[in-house]
Parts: structure tokens; C-alpha cells; sequence
């Protein structure tokens, strides 16, 4: 019984003696396994550039990884035990604690702050990190640090090229106004907060279209707006619209609209330049009023001149007639003393009667009433015309009077009229206004395009200051030339519409003392329907 007794405890004994083995062998395995697990995981998180780290409740490191030496230079058994304030520099630690405790509250909330490495070196980490919970308790935390300095010194270069194209924007004369999809500003310069008397704060995220824009143009304005955001920018890329600004007054402001664009090529908003024109519109409304206001004058004076010599050249040519048919003694014999009055009378009413006739050519020709005459002369004809014309003026003064022809032109096609006149004008003013016995040259000549006829003096001349008012009607520069030599002030004025009525020009050149040259030219061919002329003028 002994025996048997004995024999079932020795097998129990190899039994009990086997699983222990067993154990220990699987024991030797799970370990081994979790040796290399770790080995594992340690390499992988000793190769990691971020920081894996655990604190507990005191804030003391319980855990960090090796990453830390790249971070701030410790070694990881340098940091562990230790509290992780040591490392933070001071400006940011309120607001880590802030957040270190909506994290323990289980708010997951990442952090960025400052870290003091061992040199001194400041490196900006940012860190996402979870409460360690056991039975029920918060007991510490994980988290992971990143380092992102690099991130920093981008958002750095940014920051100052935002900063940069801000100055360029405040220094601009131009206001500018970006607006998102929905109506809001993101962006305005300095101009556009002077213009609209809001300070930057209060226009950032606020309604563009509620603040600015008039009531009674709103609708046109979002409809506007809706279309630019739909990419049809070309309608609307140039416009002026008044806006109210905080003062309620109106300014005008003419943009010029761009399309903004996401990422993803997507219409994200629109940037408008504008220009204040709000005096520029004034002065062009106040220009506006007074040229209807001047051409209405202008249409009154004409209207007053044509009925002025109508009314007053019907009874001076009655005067002249019935003088003329007295000097012609048709009706009985006059004695000497009368046929003197008479002839006063005579030369006076036609002298009267040549005034109101270049008072009413002015006013045609102001009146765009005036028409041209076209005709064919013979170049030769015209200046014999104009000697005949002279030759008693320049006698009773001893003058000279020459036309030197240095052209090959034999006709010209003109209003000869008109063309006469001028020229009688000119070379009648350079006669009165020179002293007896001088010379008046009449050069004639041609360029490619025009006929030019020169009229020289050597007179009294014209000061460099009374140029510009020179060709003005009515117009005398010294008022005591016209007590002194007559005339109105209409023969260089009207001489020098018909030679723009022509096409061409008349030019001065005059020092004072010394003598003048005018310069009359017309084209040589006319822009005319040469239908319009008799065979004879086609010449």
C-alpha cells in the first residue's frame, strides 16, 4: 500500500516537474517576444524625429524619448524625473498649463510653445498629448512634440511678405478693397480706410455691399458683383460707382476689378482698385454747364450780330445808293463843299458796311454756317489782283510792296474769296503797321501737301506775351494802334479761320521792333468732290 502510495506521488512529482518546464518555456518565449517588441518599439521610437515623452501628475517626466537630445541637447535620462517647466520658456507657459488642463479635463486641444534647449537655443515644438487613465483616475499624460522651427521661419518669411505688399498697398494712392464670395472684406490699404473713415478692424469680415452702397443702386451693384463671381469679369472689369462713406458723404469711385482665385483654380473673391473721382466728376459737370452756357451764350451773340446787321445794313445801303446817285449829280448839279459832305457820307457807309459784313462772316463762321466756294485760279491772276488791290495804299506811304513766286504751282483750286481776303488782311496789316518807305515782301511757295503765301514786315512786331491773343476777333493788342492805324481786330482772326476752314493753317513769327512774317497755307489738294467743280475750275 506503501509502495503504491510512493509510486503516484513520483509521477504527480514528473508531472508537476514537466508543466513547470512547460511554463518556464513559454514564460522564456513571451519574454524573449517582449524583449523584442521593445527592442522594437524603442528603435523605431529612438529613430523618430519627434519627441514621445509621458509626465505625471506633478509634471515630472516619467518617460522620453531619445529625439529629445535633438530638440534642446539632453540626454533622455537628463530630462526623465525631471519637471517639464525647466524647459519651457517663460512667455509661453501660461497658456501651455491653460491648455495642458483642457486636456486633463478631456478636451483634446494641441499646443504650440517655446522650448529652452540645454545651449540656450529656442526651438518652437508643437504638441499633441492625452490623459493616461487608470481606474478611473488621471494620473499623467502622453503626448508627441514636433519640431517646427521650419514651419516658424516659412510662416516668418510670409508674415513679411505680407507685411510688404501691405506697405506697397498703404503707400498707393489707390484704394483697394478685397472681398470674399460672400460680400466681406478681407483686405483694405490705407487709402481705402481714409476714403471710407473706418478703421481697418471695423472693415475686416464686414459686409461690403450694406455698408457702402447706396441704397438705390444695391441691387445693380449685387447683381454685379454675382456676375463677376461667375467668371464673367470682362463686363464689368471698369466701372464708377458712388459709395457713402461713414460720414454719409457720396464720393465716386471708379475700379478696376480682379478675380481671385483658391488652391483648387475655384473663384474665391474679388480685389477692386478704385480712384476717388469725385472732383474729377465735378469739374467735368461744372465744365459741361459752362460750355453749354458759353455756346449758348455764343448761339445768342451770333443770332444777335446776323439780326444786328440785317436790321442796319438795310438802311446804310440806302445811305450809299442815295449818296452815290447824288455824287453822280443825276439830279441836278452839287456845289463843291456839298459833293465833299456827300462823299464823306459815301466812303463812310461803305467803310460801315465792310465792318457789319466781317461781323456777320465771324459770326458764320462761328456758327459753323460758313461754306467754302470752291474755285480754280491761276496762281499768276490772284497776285495780279492783289498788286492792283495795293498799289494806290502802298503809293500814299512810299512803300514797296514784292511777290517773289518760287514755285512751279500754276493753279490753285481754293474759295478765292476767302483766299483773297486773307491775303489782303495780311498784307494790309504789315502795311499799317510799318513805317513809310519799307519793304512788304509776299514770298510764295509749296511743299509736298500745300500752297504757302509768307507776308514779311519790318513793323513795330508783337511781344512773345501777346502771341496767344493775337488771332482773337475783336481784338487789338495795343489799344492805340486802333486810334492810330483803325481796324477792329477781325482781319488776322478771319484770316486765320479760313485757313483751318481750308484745311491748312496760318503761323506767326514776330519780334517786337523788328517785324513780323505770317505764314497763310492751304492744301494743294483740297479734299472736295471734283464733280462739284465746272470743267473750267478742274483745271
Amino acid at each position: 500500500m506503501t509502495m503504491k502510495n510512493e509510486d503516484k506521488t513520483s509521477e504527480k512529482i514528473e508531472v508537476l516537474e514537466k508543466t513547470i518546464k512547460e511554463l518556464r518555456d513559454e514564460l522564456e518565449l513571451v519574454n524573449k517576444e517582449a524583449r523584442e517588441k521593445e527592442e522594437f518599439y524603442k528603435l523605431h521610437l529612438d529613430n523618430l524625429n519627434d519627441v514621445i515623452f509621458s509626465v505625471d501628475k506633478e509634471g515630472n517626466f516619467t518617460y522620453i524619448s531619445s529625439a529629445i537630445e535633438n530638440f534642446t541637447g539632453y540626454m533622455p535620462e537628463e530630462v526623465i524625473g525631471t519637471a517639464f517647466i525647466k524647459y519651457i520658456h517663460p512667455e509661453d507657459l501660461s497658456g501651455l498649463l491653460d491648455d495642458m488642463d483642457l486636456t486633463l479635463k478631456g478636451e483634446h486641444k494641441p499646443y504650440m510653445f517655446r522650448v529652452i534647449a540645454k545651449s540656450g537655443k529656442i526651438t518652437h515644438v508643437h504638441t499633441s498629448s492625452k490623459g493616461i487613465v487608470r481606474n478611473g483616475e488621471v494620473i499623467g499624460l502622453n503626448g508627441i512634440m514636433v519640431n517646427i522651427d521650419q514651419l516658424k521661419k516659412v510662416e516668418l518669411e510670409l508674415m513679411k511678405e505680407k507685411e510688404k505688399a501691405q506697405h506697397y498697398l498703404n503707400v498707393s494712392n489707390v484704394i483697394f478693397v478685397a472681398l470674399d464670395r460672400n460680400q466681406k472684406i478681407s483686405l483694405v490699404n490705407r487709402k481705402a480706410v481714409e476714403i471710407l473713415g473706418y478703421s481697418e478692424k471695423e472693415l475686416l469680415g464686414s459686409n461690403w455691399l450694406n455698408m457702402f452702397i447706396p441704397e438705390n443702386i444695391y441691387d445693380n451693384v449685387e447683381g454685379m458683383f454675382n456676375t463677376i463671381m461667375s467668371g464673367d469679369i470682362e463686363q464689368f472689369k471698369y466701372y464708377d460707382n458712388p459709395i457713402i462713406t461713414r460720414s454719409g458723404e457720396e464720393r465716386i469711385i471708379s475700379w478696376n476689378n480682379s478675380i481671385l482665385y483658391d488652391n483648387n483654380g475655384n473663384i474665391s473673391g474679388l480685389l477692386a482698385s478704385g480712384i476717388d473721382v469725385t472732383e474729377k466728376k465735378a469739374a467735368e459737370r461744372a465744365l459741361l454747364s459752362a460750355k453749354l452756357e458759353a455756346e449758348t451764350a455764343n448761339q445768342a451773340k451770333t443770332i444777335f450780330i446776323a439780326n444786328m446787321s440785317h436790321e442796319l445794313r438795310t438802311p446804310l445801303n440806302s445811305v450809299i445808293g442815295f449818296s452815290e446817285i447824288l455824287l453822280e449829280k443825276k439830279f441836278g448839279d452839287i456845289n463843291e463843299k456839298q459833293e465833299k459832305y456827300i462823299n464823306n457820307i459815301y466812303t463812310s457807309g461803305r467803310r460801315l458796311l465792310g465792318v457789319f459784313n466781317l461781323m456777320l462772316e465771324v459770326s458764320n463762321i462761328e456758327s459753323e454756317v460758313a461754306k467754302l466756294d470752291y474755285k480754280t485760279i491761276e496762281l499768276r491772276e490772284l497776285i495780279d489782283t492783289l498788286r492792283k488791290y495795293f498799289i494806290t495804299i502802298v503809293l500814299e506811304k512810299e512803300q514797296a510792296l514784292s511777290f517773289n513766286i518760287n514755285t512751279d504751282i500754276k493753279y490753285i483750286i481754293a474759295d478765292i474769296e476767302k483766299v483773297e481776303q486773307s491775303l489782303i488782311n495780311l498784307i494790309d496789316n504789315a502795311s499799317k503797321f510799318s513805317k513809310n518807305g519799307s519793304l512788304i515782301k509776299v514770298d510764295i511757295q509749296n511743299t509736298d501737301k500745300d500752297i504757302v503765301f509768307k507776308v514779311s514786315d519790318k513793323g513795330i512786331g508783337i511781344s512773345e506775351e501777346n502771341m496767344d491773343q493775337l488771332f482773337n476777333p475783336f481784338t487789338q493788342i495795343d489799344p492805340s494802334s486802333t486810334r492810330a492805324h483803325g481796324g477792329m481786330g477781325l482781319g488776322l482772326s478771319l484770316a486765320k479761320k479760313y485757313s483751318e476752314l481750308h484745311g491748312g493753317s496760318l503761323n506767326v513769327r514776330s519780334e517786337l521792333n523788328k517785324g513780323s512774317s505770317f505764314t497763310f497755307t492751304i492744301p494743294l489738294k483740297p479734299e472736295i468732290n471734283t464733280t462739284d467743280l465746272s470743267e473750267k475750275d478742274k483745271m
